[in-house]
């Protein structure tokens, strides 16, 4: 049974705001499989911030196309029809979030980190033949708890983020010590309540623990953020490595080289998609 603590924690989180309505109607767009790209182009153009961040990554140098991409239209023709909509939900989610209120946490290390997580997820997951769109928003998503936190329940953050200096402890285990739950299982409750795909809902529960997990995506979530981890891409609140679980690694079936192979395209994509935070977080 749960304590009266985390009962009001989790019927606040019931009460935050919804995403907006261009971010629901692109999350809702991933379950039709007959989208064209006109309506897809349309949606993104009705909100003018998110569409500038996404024609920034598709010029973004990293990417190497020798024209000017001046339009999503474009964008989708240079990049693809599903990384521009991948692009397009980081993009409304980063959005969502008001500015962080003083310097405590590093909002934009943490933007690049969560950035850096879907970009492995997607690098990964196409290296295993998997949904890459699905693993972006789950590896994207997987800390989004954290920064509901910070957004949303400054004070009780700031204390967090006391105890575990005072404590020199990871913060997942400051969060639970002073709210019974951590990161991972408020952004779960935070994915259900704005009714992400359950398989993502789930990875962003079990990134630090898939071996209570039965999904495949859980346990890709968790190899990409450890590899985000140790390329040192941006910063989450926690400074280690974190230990890769050796059930989620044996269940992926990918071995040392093949991981390796992946890196340098990690590391190229993620240069480009870290411009969706440049001016903002």
């Amino acid at each position: 049974m749960s304590s009266p603590e985390v009962e009001k924690m989790l019927q606040d989180i019931r009460q935050l705001p919804s995403l907006s309505v261009v971010v629901l109607e692109i999350l809702d767009s991933f379950k039709d499989e007959g989208l064209k790209i006109p309506e897809l182009v349309r949606k993104i153009g009705r909100d003018q911030g998110l569409a500038a961040r996404v024609l920034r990554v598709a010029n973004s140098a990293f990417l190497g196309f020798p024209s000017k991409v001046a339009s999503i239209n474009e964008a989708v023709v240079v990049l693809g029809f599903h990384s521009v909509r991948s692009l397009a939900l980081a993009a409304g989610v980063i959005q969502q979030f008001p500015p962080g209120e003083g310097n405590a946490f590093d909002r934009l290390a943490f933007w690049q980190h969560a950035i850096g997580v879907g970009v492995a997820a997607r690098v990964l997951a196409q290296k295993l033949g998997r949904n890459q769109e699905e693993a972006f928003t789950a590896g994207l998503l997987h800390d989004i708890g954290r920064l509901v936190l910070d957004a949303y329940f400054h004070d009780s953050f700031l204390k967090i983020l006391d105890l575990a200096a005072q404590d020199d402890c990871p913060l997942a285990t400051a969060e639970k010590k002073a709210l019974g739950m951590d990161h991972a299982e408020i952004g779960y409750e935070v994915a259900r309540q704005w009714k992400f795909p359950l398989p993502v809902q789930l990875a962003i529960r079990g990134h630090h623990d898939p071996d209570a997990s039965s999904s495949e995506l859980t346990d890709l979530v968790h190899l990409a953020n450890v590899l985000a981890h140790g390329l040192e891409i941006g910063n989450s609140g926690y400074d280690q490595v974190p230990p890769l679980m050796a059930g989620a690694w044996r269940r992926l079936g990918l071995d040392w080289d093949a991981v390796a192979v992946c890196l340098p395209e990690i590391e190229r994509l993620n240069a480009g998609a870290t411009l969706l935070v440049a001016e903002s977080a």
